[in-house]
Parts: C-alpha cells; sequence; structure tokens
C-alpha cells in the first residue's frame, strides 16, 4: 500500500479504492439504504434547484432565498457525520502505519470524499445557481459555474472537519452533550418542526426578513449566490471578493483538517488523551448479589461509556426538542408526549445493548447460569437509567400543558412503551448483533458507519416500531372510552398499559435469555469479528446476487414508503386529526373534509403495512432462490460423482 501510495497519486489510489468498495457493496442493507436515501435526497435536489426558476418579487428576495437553502444544505453537511459517523469506507485508522505526509494523505482522502451519493445529490442540489444565474443572463450564468464547484468543495471540507472535530470532543462529557444536542435537534425537527413552520415564515416574511437575508448572504454558505448577483450587476470586484474568499474559507478548512488528522495519527488509540481514571466504589441500593454486580456495572456504563452516555443523551434531547419545537407555533399538544418520546428513542438506540460490549461476553457465556441474570439486570439498568427521566419529562409536560384529555392517554401508552423496550433491547441485540469494536486512531463516532452500523440501524428502526405496536392495545382501550364516551373504560388503559409493559418486559426477557444460552457462542464470534457477509457460492450463485440487487433497490423503495405512510401520513395524521387538525402541515389526510381523513390516515397504514410486507416476501423469495441455487450444485456435484464413479468402474 505504501509502495502504492507514493509511486502513484493518493488522490487516484483512495478514489479507486472507494469506487471498488461502493461497487462490491451495493447488496445487502447498505445498499438498500443508499437507494432510499438517494432517492429522497435527489428529490429535495431537484427541488432546490428548480428554486432558481422561481419568480421571486425582485432579485434581492431571490438571492436571499437561495442563500438561506444553501445555508440548509450548509448545516445538514456539518450535522450530517453525527449521525452517520463520517465516510464508511475509508478511515483514518487504514493508513496510520503508511509512511505518508498527513498532507498528501488528506489531499486524497479529500479526493475520495467527492465520490458517492451525498456528493452526487448535493451537486444537484447546488445547480440553484446556474438556474438563478441563467436568470439574470449570460455572464451570472458562467459566473455561477465555478461558484458552483467552490460551494460543493466548501461543504465537503467543512463536513471533514466536524466529523474529525465533533470526533475529537466527543470524548468528554462537554462532548457528549453537544454531540448529543446537535443530534437531538436535528432528530426533534424531524419529529415535530413542522409544528413551527407558521413561526418561521413570520420569521422570513415579517420586518426580520431584511436581518435574516443580510445574515444568510453575510455567512460563508451564502457567498456562492452573492458572486453570482454582484454579476448580475457588474460588480466585478464583489463577485472576485466572494469567490476568493469562499477559496480562502476552504484552504483554512482543509489546513485545520489536517491537523485534526495529523493530531489524531499521532495519538493511536482510540481513547486519545488523558483518560480520567475513576475508582468506583458500590453502588447504594445495589444488593451485594450476582444480579446486583451486573446491575453495578451496567448503571456505571449507562453513566460513563461515551457511546451509551451519548445515546442517551440523544434520546433525552430529542424528546425535549419534539416537545419545544412546536411551542414556537404556538402548539401545547406534544408537549405532554416528551417522555413517551425518550422512552421510545432510548429503546431505539439501545437495540445494540450487547454490540456495545463487544467480546466482554464471553464473560457471561463462561459462567454457568449467568445468562438469565445477565439479561435481567440488564432490563433493570435499562429501566433505572430511562424510566424516571421518562416519568419525570411526562409529568413536567403534562404540568405545563394541563390538557386533561392526555392524561389517560399518557397512563396506558407510557408504561407499554417502556415495559416492551425493556424487553425489547436485549432481545433485538441478540437476535440482530451489531458490534461496535474500538479501533486504533478511531473515535466514538466510528460505529455508525460500517457494516455494524447498518445493522445497528436496521434494528433501531425495528425496536422503534415495534415499542409503537406494543402501545396498541392499551391505547384501544383508551381510543374505545373516547368514542363511547365512558371515564372508567378510558381510565382502564392505564390498568392494561400497566400489564401488557410488565408481560412485554417478563416475556421478551425469556426470549433473550434463551437465545443467549442458545446461541452464545455464534454470537461471541459475530461481536468479535463483526458483521460479515456469506461468501458466495458455486453454482449459479452470481445470478442470485444480480437478482438480489434489484430485490434490494425494490426493498429500499419499498421500506421508504412504508415508513412515511405507517409514521407520519398514517398514525401522525390520524392523531392530529383527533388533537389538532387545524394544523395540516404535509399531512395528506388533513386536507381532506373531516369525515375522510380518518378513513385515509388508516388507509396510509395499510399501505404501509402492505409495503413491509412487500419486503418480506422480496426477502422470503431471495433466500428460496438461494436455496434453489445450492440445491442445484449439489445435485449437479452429485450427478459429477456419480459419472466419475461410473467411469471408475467400466474402467
Amino acid at each position: 500500500m505504501a509502495g502504492v501510495l507514493s509511486g502513484t497519486g493518493p488522490a487516484a489510489v483512495l478514489t479507486g479504492m472507494k469506487l471498488a468498495v461502493l461497487r462490491r457493496s451495493m447488496s445487502g442493507p447498505r445498499a438498500a439504504s443508499l437507494i432510499a436515501g438517494g432517492a429522497c435526497g435527489a428529490l429535495m435536489a431537484v427541488g432546490t434547484a428548480l428554486l432558481g426558476l422561481v419568480d421571486f418579487p425582485t432579485p434581492e428576495a431571490g438571492v436571499g432565498t437561495v442563500a438561506l437553502v444553501l445555508l440548509v444544505w450548509t448545516v445538514g453537511w456539518a450535522v450530517g457525520p453525527t449521525l452517520t459517523g463520517g465516510d464508511p469506507t475509508l478511515r483514518l485508522s487504514y493508513f496510520t502505519l503508511l509512511p505518508q505526509r498527513p498532507r498528501r494523505l488528506a489531499l486524497g482522502l479529500l479526493a475520495a470524499s467527492f465520490v458517492g451519493v451525498t456528493p452526487l445529490v448535493s451537486l444537484m442540489a447546488f445547480a440553484v445557481l446556474v438556474v438563478l444565474g441563467a436568470g439574470f443572463g449570460l455572464l451570472p450564468a458562467l459566473v455561477a459555474v465555478p461558484a458552483l464547484l467552490l460551494q460543493l468543495l466548501f461543504v465537503v471540507v467543512l463536513g471533514k472537519v466536524a466529523v474529525q472535530g465533533l470526533g475529537g470532543v466527543v470524548r468528554s462529557r462537554l462532548g457528549w452533550e453537544l454531540s448529543a444536542l446537535l443530534v437531538g435537534l436535528v432528530c426533534g425537527f424531524l419529529n415535530s418542526g413542522w409544528f413551527g413552520i407558521a413561526f418561521f415564515l413570520r420569521l422570513l416574511g415579517g420586518h426580520w426578513a431584511p436581518t435574516v437575508g443580510t445574515v444568510v448572504r453575510a455567512l460563508p454558505s451564502g457567498w456562492a449566490v452573492v458572486a453570482v448577483d454582484a454579476a448580475r450587476r457588474s460588480d466585478w470586484a464583489l463577485a472576485a471578493a466572494c469567490l476568493g474568499g469562499l477559496l480562502a474559507v476552504c484552504v483554512l478548512l482543509f489546513a485545520l483538517w489536517t491537523a485534526l488528522l495529523t493530531r489524531q495519527s499521532g495519538r493511536g488509540t482510540a481513547g486519545g488523551g488523558r483518560a480520567a481514571v475513576r475508582r468506583g466504589g458500590r453502588l447504594r441500593g445495589v444488593p451485594d448479589t450476582p444480579g446486583g454486580a451486573v446491575l453495578g456495572k451496567e448503571l456505571r456504563l449507562w453513566a460513563r461509556d461515551p457511546r451509551r452516555a451519548r445515546f442517551l443523551r440523544i434520546a433525552l434531547w430529542t424528546g425535549l426538542f419534539t416537545g419545544l419545537l412546536p411551542l414556537l407555533g404556538g402548539f401545547t399538544t406534544v408537549l405532554p408526549w416528551t417522555g413517551v418520546v425518550v422512552a421510545l428513542y432510548a429503546g431505539a438506540l439501545g437495540s445494540s445493548l450487547y454490540g456495545l460490549d463487544a467480546g466482554a461476553l464471553w464473560l457471561t457465556l463462561v459462567t454457568p447460569g449467568a445468562e438469565r441474570i445477565d439479561v435481567r439486570s440488564r432490563q433493570s439498568a435499562w429501566l433505572l437509567a430511562v424510566g424516571p427521566a421518562a416519568v419525570l419529562l411526562t409529568v413536567a409536560g403534562t404540568l405545563a400543558a394541563p390538557n386533561g384529555w392526555a392524561r389517560p392517554w399518557l397512563l396506558a401508552v407510557l408504561p407499554a412503551v417502556l415495559g416492551a423496550g425493556a424487553g425489547l433491547v436485549p432481545l433485538m441485540s441478540l437476535l440482530g448483533p451489531a458490534p461496535f469494536p474500538d479501533r486504533p486512531g478511531g473515535q466514538p463516532l466510528d460505529g455508525f458507519s460500517d457494516e455494524s452500523g447498518d445493522q445497528a440501524r436496521l434494528m433501531s428502526l425495528a425496536v422503534l416500531l415495534l415499542q409503537l405496536a406494543a402501545a396498541l392495545p392499551a391505547a384501544g382501550v383508551v381510543l374505545a372510552g373516547t368514542l363511547l364516551h365512558s371515564a372508567p373504560l378510558r381510565w382502564t388503559g392505564a390498568a392494561v398499559g400497566l400489564g401488557s409493559g410488565a408481560l412485554y418486559a417478563w416475556w421478551l426477557g425469556r426470549a433473550a435469555r434463551r437465545r443467549l444460552a442458545a446461541r452464545g457462542p455464534e454470537l461471541l464470534d459475530v461481536l468479535c469479528k463483526g458483521v460479515r457477509r456469506p461468501v458466495g457460492k458455486p453454482g449459479g450463485r452470481d445470478a442470485v446476487d444480480a437478482l438480489s440487487r434489484r430485490r434490494t433497490a425494490l426493498a429500499g423503495l419499498l421500506v421508504t414508503v412504508g415508513v412515511l405512510s405507517v409514521a407520519p401520513q398514517g398514525g401522525v395524521a390520524l392523531g392530529m386529526s383527533l388533537l389538532a387538525p387545524a394544523n395540516r402541515s404535509w399531512f395528506l389526510a388533513l386536507y381532506l373534509p373531516a369525515g375522510w381523513q380518518v378513513p385515509v390516515a388508516a388507509g396510509f397504514v395499510l399501505l404501509g403495512g402492505g409495503c413491509f410486507v412487500g419486503v418480506y416476501w422480496l426477502i422470503r423469495a431471495k433466500h428460496a432462490a438461494e436455496h434453489a441455487a445450492e440445491h442445484a450444485a449439489e445435485r449437479a456435484a452429485e450427478r459429477a460423482a456419480e459419472h466419475l464413479a461410473e467411469h471408475a468402474t467400466t474402467g
């Protein structure tokens, strides 16, 4: 590798490596996520590019609007790495032992960063500069071409600096909170940000509009569109200053990124820096028993382990922002549900519980009869880490927004979700183990960006949907009491939620214990060596792989449509039609007459369920094709053996 990088430019080598990795990884969950994300990103990019064709009242208004949209894309590039962990194919840890200068290595990694779906989608979005410039004239359109390229370079380098800098900061407690706050803000905005759309429209259209327009133009993300506008006005000095300033910012960001790479590669450990050594005594209230030992260990890990603490704080911040953001639009409906959102996200983010411990599972396997103690203690620790915060936020939200109708629903849904989360967290982490091993030169965000990360995201989505499904029986009782105007039946949902939550925790915990006892060695092998794809077999395997790629593309589309149909257009729209029908936002059912809203929302839920059933049948058909190919190969081998035996006998 060192000779190759020395003899050939590192940019060409690393770009070729990334292309090869991407070409050979287009199957399974990785391909499904790339296709689904690419399709959604392409739609947003096309919408952004078409923004340049809008007939604004004045050219200044168009420039301000485009600058604001470019700021949103820039923030996405800066915050996105906190969700994905950066580049999933080329890590710094792969090249730490190579005798390469940091600047040459950084240049190669930067060149490889332009290969992928995300840069292509961003290039499509930034074409709004060319579209806007073409509307101004030929010269502004020509200026828009280098402005587009510099804008893309700016966001790519900014994303690199963000993931590298945040990866170093995230090891500290302040870094945990900062990283979790950013991710929680993004997730909270995606959950309930539409409630505040009216506030942002007033902010951009009222007396604050000139100030906002000036700010978005002054930021580096708006310099490209300012250069195009300056070319329209033949202000070539300003156009050159904007393009030169954007190039200078890119150079400074690249220098900062190179310094961060040098510091991390020289560090050589995943932990880095000086780690605070703590001497923990026995926790008060924890019994001096084998179960108490596991419980104390788990509670300490939820408080001190960087990844676990970050996951827990992401859930807390997501719940807070989900409840607080609607207040910008004057809606208090979501505020009491803050604790439920915390429980949902804590369960989803904890779905890789055993994977976070990696090879430490062998300590449990070599201890006779420890499976039950380990699973039950982990369940108790998760409940102690999540339950009090969820209950406290629910009570605080109910007191801050005293909606009497919400109390029966909360008393029914919250215990059911907590109980289901306590059972699903250990079970799903054993059904689909996703290890997060530490790597030399790595950082806590690395776990999001490899095959284990793909598996973890799949398990997180499954746990989130299963927790919502687990709350349906108790919510159904409350709904029946509401429709029948029966207060006793409505409050009976609280007992149903408490009972079903306890049943979920016990039953799913027992399934997790049996899974651990029956498949412990296999699970330990996966946790130690990571998630691996099966090695291809002869006999028609290539045809099956080619077919599986087409199925994967269709499965990614079905999963995207299914999630959008079941969650926002189905379940959320159904709740909005009952609780806040005036806020229609992007829910299609709420634009219909009142009598059609509930049936259409239920239809979306059925459509999403049909999409998930379609994904199941695609996977089943794929497995059937694989078994058929393997059976055909075995039959061919048997016939060949029989043929050789006949020749040997006749000979």
